[in-house]
C-alpha cells in the first residue's frame, strides 16, 4: 500500500537510563510529598506573609512543575534540569521575600523540602558532582535570603546559624550522595547490560557452530563419503581400455543422488538446539580426538540430543572404556557407536584388542574396579544398565543402555 506511513518504534532504553528513570521516580515521589506540605504550611501560617499572593504564585508554579514533571514523557535533559534547578532556586529566594522583614522562616516553607529536590534530579542525571553543584547553588540562595530581607549573617543567632549550615548541608549531602548512588547503579546497569549482550552474542556464535558443525557432519556421512566413491570408481574405470556405459551411467546418477542430497541439506532450517541439552554426537567426537594411543572412530545415529548430566555421565563413562582399551587391550583401533532405540540411549565402545575373561568377582578380587565404579557405577547411577562381551583374542565390546525419556 502506497502512502501510508511506517509507524515509528520507541528505541529500547538503555539498562543504565532504565536505573536513572527508577531513581527519577523517587525523586517524584519525594516532589509530591514535599508540595503536599509546604501547602499545608501555608495555609496554617498565611497570616504570617505579607506578600501572601507572591507565597501562593509560588506553591502554584512549584505544582504545575510537579504536574508537568509527572505527566510529560520528557525526558530529563540539560534544559530541564536547569528549569529546575531555577524554580527551586526561586522557592528559596520567596522565603525571605513574602515574610516581613527582619524574620527569618523557620517552619518548613519553600526553602526547605521541595527545593532538595532539584540537588536530588542533578545528582541522579548528572552524578556526585552535578548533584554538590545543585547543592552548592542552593546554598547560596538560602545564604542570600537573610540580607534580602534585611538580616545582616554577622547578626544571626547561634540557632539561625546553625539553622543555614544543616540547610546548606541538606543540599550537599542530598546531591552528592544521590549522585553516587546513581552512578553506582549506572555502572551496574551498564557492565550487567554488557555482559548480557555478550552472552547472547556467544550463545548465537555457539548456535552456528552447532549448526555448521551439524551441517558438515551430515554431508560427511552422506555426500562426501559417496563422492569418495565416485571418485575411487572413476580412477578405475580410467585404467580400463573399454568402459561399461552401465557403470558411467551408475556414477552419474550417485552424482546426481548425491546433488539433490546437497542441495537438501544447505536448504533446510537450521536445526533447533533443545533447551538443557547437549549433542552427545559433538561430545563423542571430541573424546575420541583427545585419543592419541589408539585410532578412535565414532558413529552416531543423528545428534543425539541428551539431557546434559546424562552426556557427562555417559562420556565419562566411555573415557573410561577408551582409557582401558589403551593401557590392556593392546587394540589398534576402536569404535564408538551410539542410538537412542525406544526412549533409550544406547552406547557401545568396541576394539580389536587381546580380549580378557569378564568376571566381576574376579575383577573385585583383584582391585580392578575401574569396569565397575567408572563404567557400570555411572550408567547404573542414571538408571541404566552395562554389558560387557569379550574373549581371549577377539576383542571387546561395552555396550551402555540409559534411559532418556520421561526424566526430569
Amino acid at each position: 500500500m502506497t502512502g501510508a506511513a511506517s509507524p515509528q518504534l520507541k528505541p529500547e532504553m538503555s539498562a543504565p537510563e532504565r536505573s536513572r528513570r527508577t531513581l527519577i521516580r523517587g525523586v517524584l515521589v519525594f516532589r509530591w510529598v514535599w508540595l503536599g506540605w509546604m501547602s499545608v504550611v501555608a495555609l496554617m501560617d498565611a497570616g504570617d506573609f505579607r506578600r501572601a499572593g507572591l507565597a501562593w504564585a509560588s506553591i502554584g508554579l512549584a505544582g504545575a512543575w510537579t504536574a508537568w514533571v509527572t505527566i510529560s514523557s520528557r525526558r530529563w535533559d540539560q534544559a530541564t534540569l536547569w528549569a529546575d534547578l531555577a524554580i527551586c532556586a526561586w522557592l528559596i529566594a520567596v522565603s525571605g521575600l513574602v515574610v516581613f522583614d527582619g524574620e527569618v522562616v523557620h517552619r518548613p516553607f519553600c526553602a526547605t523540602g521541595y527545593p532538595l529536590t532539584a540537588a536530588l534530579s542533578w545528582g541522579v542525571r548528572r552524578g556526585p558532582r552535578g548533584g554538590l553543584a545543585a547543592g552548592a547553588a542552593l546554598g547560596v540562595v538560602l545564604i542570600a535570603t537573610r540580607p534580602v530581607n534585611g538580616v545582616a549573617l554577622t547578626d544571626l543567632p547561634a540557632r539561625e546559624i546553625r539553622d543555614l549550615v544543616s540547610g546548606i548541608i541538606n543540599y550537599l549531602v542530598a546531591g552528592g550522595a544521590v549522585g553516587f548512588v546513581s552512578m553506582l547503579l549506572v555502572r551496574s546497569a551498564q557492565a550487567l547490560q554488557d555482559a548480557t549482550e555478550e552472552l547472547v552474542r556467544e550463545r548465537e556464535r555457539a548456535a552456528r557452530l552447532a549448526e555448521r558443525e551439524s551441517l558438515a557432519r551430515q554431508i560427511h556421512d552422506s555426500v562426501l563419503q559417496v563422492l569418495a566413491l565416485i571418485h575411487k570408481k572413476g580412477r578405475e574405470l580410467s585404467r580400463r581400455d573399454q568402459v561399461p556405459p552401465a557403470e558411467v551411467a551408475r556414477l552419474g546418477e550417485l552424482a546426481e543422488r548425491q546433488e539433490a542430497e546437497l542441495r537438501s541439506l544447505i536448504l533446510r532450517d537450521p536445526e533447533r538446539v533443545p533447551e538443557g541439552t547437549t549433542s552427545l554426537r559433538a561430545d563423542l567426537e571430541t573424546l575420541a580426538r583427545a585419543v592419541e594411543e589408539v585410532d578412535v572412530s565414532v558413529s552416531c545415529v543423528g545428534p543425539l540430543w541428551v539431557e546434559r548430566r546424562i552426556a557427562e555421565e555417559v562420556v565419562a563413562a566411555v573415557r573410561q572404556a577408551l582409557a582401558n582399551v589403551v593401557e590392556h587391550a593392546n587394540a589398534s583401533k576402536a569404535t564408538v557407536f551410539a542410538e537412542e532405540d525406544d526412549g533409550r540411549l544406547l552406547v557401545s565402545v568396541r576394539d580389536d584388542g587381546v580380549g580378557f575373561v569378564y568376571d566381576e568377582d574376579a575383577l573385585r578380587a583383584d582391585g580392578k574396579a575401574g569396569v565397575l565404579k567408572s563404567i557400570k557405577g555411572r550408567v547404573e547411577d542414571l538408571g541404566g544398565a552395562m554389558d560387557v562381551t569379550s574373549a581371549i583374542g577377539k576383542g571387546t565390546e561395552i555396550e551402555l543402555s540409559v534411559p532418556v525419556r520421561g526424566r526430569t
